[in-house]
This record gives structure tokens, C-alpha cells and sequence, in this order.
């Protein structure tokens, strides 16, 4: 009777795991940005520890958080929603501006003209997704203010209760393993602290680079979007052209040359060196994962598993970089 007990305990534990995944699946991405957002909060929580104790360090340190970031996520939504009805509701007036530009350029009227229709059918097409996509685009929203919020709930929990949950768990081992297994948990605490804090540092750096780089082409709402561009930088590789490209087809309806000044520039400064060269060795350093996996965590986790896999292959890759540090250490 004792064997049949071995065998359905963990496959019951296995069981009630994977149905938690199940329920848990459409918040998988607000749960991982909390564990992200409480390793880039920590370091204010322990600061102010002493001082306010833990409930009141917890909640100082997620809202310093997460209140710049829903600011400039939310009012930069809103000022996008308006660009767009703007642009669409003057669409004509852009369209002729944009093609006496090409004209004016030397460009040939026949192609221009052809240009001209292109456009013109791209916007109709857009403007019938829109109409269609309503219902789709709004519970879309609905499901990314809900991760949202969650995201802040966990992270204000992690903080919270994180070490006393860990110690909880290493109860469970004989004693004799405990202080090993305390030393590779607190390795692993460590990597994933060096690379949220240093990911977070980079889109500091990328979001301060970025206003006088809008400064210089005379655009509006330099603030809101250098706060967006440190928002996009949060998540690496991509998402600064969720910024850039916009911007580029503003500044082409006006001038087209502009635009490619704005793109050829942008790409250089705004992109490549601070994605390709500052970020893998910054936050390598910090987090001691080798610069190329690294990169390639994010990009791999990006295409394999959207917003949440830009933050769980990293974590995976640091978890291998502990795990290697350790014993490594040991030996």
C-alpha cells in the first residue's frame, strides 16, 4: 500500500502543477513581469527596510515602480490614440503634402502617382482592420491592463513574502543540505538582480540619449517620448521601433528626407550601439551571463514566447549561469 502512495503522490503534485499552468496560462505574462519588476524594485526596498519596515518598504518600493511606468504607458497610449484619429481623420492633406514632397525630389509624376494610389488603398485597408479588429483590439486591451495590474500585485508580493517563501520551501530539505542549497539560491538571487537592474539602467541610458536626439529634429512631446523610448527599452532587441517607426512616418509625411535622416540616425544611436553593443556587456558584467547568450536569449525568447519570453529565456539563462558559478565555486 506504501508503493502505491510513492507513485501517486508526486503524480498528483504533477497533476495539481499542471492545472495551476493551465488556469494561470492567460497571467503568465503580468506573473513574470512582477518577478521582473520586484528584482528592479528590491534594491529601494532594502534601502528603506530599516527605516519603514517590510509591508510599508514593499509598497514604497513597488510604486516607485510602477507608477512612472503605468504614467508613461498609459498617457503615451492616449496621445498615440489621438495622433492616429488625427492623422486619419486628415489623411488627404498628409497624402497630397507627402507626394508634392516626392515631386519636388525629382521623382517621376507617373511614379508618384502610382505611389499616390498605394497609399491611399494602404489607408482604407487600415481603416476597414480597425472597424473589424474593434472587438479583438479591446479585449486584447482588457487582457494587457489586467497582466498589468497583476504584474504590480506580484510584484508587491514578491517583495513582501519572497525570502520567507524561500526559506519555507528549504524546510523541506535534511538539514545537512540546507546551507548548500541557501548558497545557490542567493547565487541565483544575485544573477537575476544583476541582470533586471542592469536591463533597467540600459533603458535609462536609451531614454536620456533619446531627448536631445528628438530635440534635434524639432519633435513634439519630447518628454512623453523619451519616456516611451525607456519604456521600449525595457524590452530589448525590438521594441524601440515600436517608437522609431512611428516618429519616421510622421516626420516623412512632412519630409521625406528628414524621415531618412531620422532612421539613418536613429538605427545608429538609438538602436544599434545601445542594443548590440551596451546592453550585452552592461548587463552581462552585472549579471555574469557571456554578452552572445545573452542576446540571444532575448531574441530567441522573443520569438518563442512574445513579452513573456523576453523575460523568462534570460532568467533561464541566468539560472544556467548560477548553476555554473556555483559549482564551479565550490570546486
Amino acid at each position: 500500500m506504501r508503493d502505491k502512495w510513492v507513485i501517486i503522490l508526486p503524480l498528483s503534485i504533477l497533476s495539481l502543477l499542471i492545472l495551476t499552468f493551465f488556469f494561470f496560462y492567460p497571467l503568465i505574462d503580468g506573473i513574470v513581469m512582477g518577478i521582473v519588476f520586484s528584482y528592479v524594485a528590491k534594491p529601494v526596498k532594502n534601502r528603506l527596510l530599516s527605516k519603514t519596515g517590510k509591508i510599508a518598504s514593499s509598497l514604497i518600493a513597488t510604486l516607485v515602480i510602477i507608477l512612472p511606468i503605468s504614467f508613461l504607458m498609459f498617457y503615451g497610449a492616449f496621445q498615440g490614440i489621438n495622433q492616429l484619429v488625427f492623422l486619419l481623420t486628415h489623411q488627404q492633406e498628409y497624402v497630397q503634402n507627402f507626394t508634392a514632397t516626392l515631386i519636388d525630389a525629382g521623382i517621376e509624376e507617373k511614379y508618384v502617382s502610382e505611389f499616390y494610389r498605394m497609399l491611399s488603398s494602404a489607408i482604407s485597408l487600415l481603416q476597414d482592420y480597425l472597424k473589424l479588429s474593434a472587438i479583438d483590439v479591446t479585449v486584447k486591451t482588457v487582457l494587457f491592463l489586467t497582466n498589468f495590474i497583476i504584474s504590480s500585485i506580484v510584484c508587491y508580493y514578491v517583495l513582501l513574502d519572497g525570502d520567507s517563501f524561500i526559506e519555507r520551501i528549504m524546510r523541506v530539505f535534511p538539514d545537512e543540505r540546507r546551507e548548500g542549497l541557501r548558497q545557490f539560491v542567493l547565487e541565483v538571487d544575485e544573477t537575476f538582480r544583476g541582470l533586471w537592474f542592469g536591463n533597467f539602467v540600459v533603458a535609462i541610458i536609451i531614454g536620456l540619449t533619446s531627448i536631445p536626439f528628438f530635440i534635434a529634429f524639432n519633435l513634439p512631446f519630447v518628454p512623453l517620448l523619451s519616456g516611451l523610448m525607456f519604456l521600449a527599452a525595457l524590452i530589448p532587441v525590438f521594441a524601440e521601433w515600436m517608437v522609431l517607426a512611428p516618429i519616421a512616418v510622421y516626420l516623412a509625411l512632412k519630409n521625406i528626407w528628414l524621415a531618412a535622416w531620422f532612421i539613418s540616425f536613429g538605427f545608429v544611436f538609438l538602436y544599434f550601439i545601445p542594443e548590440l553593443l551596451l546592453r550585452p556587456y552592461f548587463v552581462g558584467y552585472t549579471s555574469k551571463i557571456h554578452p552572445l547568450v545573452l542576446m540571444l536569449a532575448f531574441v530567441g525568447g522573443a520569438i518563442v514566447g512574445g513579452i513573456a519570453g523576453f523575460f523568462i529565456a534570460p532568467m533561464i539563462a541566468g539560472l544556467m549561469t548560477a548553476v555554473y558559478n556555483y559549482y564551479t565555486r565550490i570546486d
